[in-house]
């Protein structure tokens, strides 16, 4: 059978998906300009050009819109990785896929966001979220990867992953220090490379931890 070809987005699809970017931008302009305090959904909807009620149409929260950004980044990863060669051993694979996270424009507005949260339980718990829907849908992706392998072991590895990444931004943003200048573009080079070198310590074994402290001799 020929598969038929994808059929381009409809006119009413581009609207929406221009105006779902239209929301996300204007909650991350505000976020900046005003602090997330200031921050409410008819604030938003006004600068995206939109109706309160249009606003929730899209997202049922602020803290969802903000959250888009990192949403789609977790998405844009697991397609990656999905699409990798089957023969490609998973921790390779991981790596492979971090390492082409480079699209400054879905991972500034996530650097930006991480250093927010810091500040926010409810952003924080957010973030969160889009990380746990991120691990299972890799968990998924682990299994039809290594069928032969067990339930707890792909879930083991895909929050192994995960956790690798969220440990990647905590050192990236103690780095940073506590007033990072938000328009230097190192910014975003640094936290790319933090997550592959994250990543990387899971595939390689944690080679830094193989070295044993030295013990004094008993006299």
């Amino acid at each position: 059978m020929i598969d038929s070809p994808e059929q381009p987005p409809s006119r009413r699809e581009k609207n929406k998906a221009a105006t779902r970017t239209a929301i996300v931008h204007a909650a991350l302009a505000q976020l900046e300009t005003a602090g997330y305090a200031a921050l409410t959904a008819e604030s938003v909807a006004e600068a995206a050009g939109i109706s309160r009620r249009t606003f929730f149409n899209y997202f049922p929260s602020i803290e969802a819109a903000l959250n888009e950004p990192t949403r789609l980044l977790l998405e844009n990863a697991v397609a990656v990785l999905d699409e990798l060669d089957p023969a490609i051993d998973l921790l390779s694979a991981a790596v492979t896929t971090v390492e082409s996270l480079v699209d400054p424009a879905l991972l500034e507005p996530i650097a930006n966001l991480y250093l927010h949260a810091s500040a926010h339980p409810q952003m924080a718990r957010m973030q969160l979220e889009a990380w746990n829907d991120c691990a299972e849908a890799l968990t998924e992706i682990v299994t039809a990867r290594a069928p032969h392998g067990t339930a707890l072991a792909a879930s083991v590895f895909a929050h192994s992953v995960i956790g690798a990444g969220k440990a990647a931004f905590a050192a990236w943003s103690r780095e940073l220090g506590e007033s990072p200048d938000a328009s230097d573009p190192r910014r975003t080079q640094l936290l790319r490379a933090t997550l592959a070198e994250a990543v990387a310590q899971l595939r390689d074994g944690f080679p830094s931890l193989q070295q044993r402290a030295p013990h004094p001799r008993k006299a």
